[in-house]
């Protein structure tokens, strides 16, 4: 159960990571519904904060699935 949910958040956060690295904008949601968008050149920190957050998301997302379906497979 756990694997199902955090494999595919850590994908989904590896997938904005990836966009934003390659467009060199991302995306920064806010309290509600309101999406902000970074540019790398014309707001550069708040880019790099948001992609390190993302980037820190994915990581311990995924860390957390793989380690979920490793002992998945070894308690069976």
């Amino acid at each position: 159960m756990i694997v199902t949910l955090f494999l595919p958040i850590g994908i989904l956060f590896f997938w904005m990571v990836f966009n934003a690295y390659s467009s060199q904008e991302i995306k920064g949601r806010g309290w509600g519904f309101s999406v902000r968008t970074y540019q790398r050149d014309s707001e550069p920190i708040w880019y790099w904060v948001t992609f390190a957050s993302y980037l820190v998301c994915a990581i311990w997302a995924t860390a957390f699935g793989a380690m979920a379906a490793f002992k998945l497979l070894l308690s069976s």
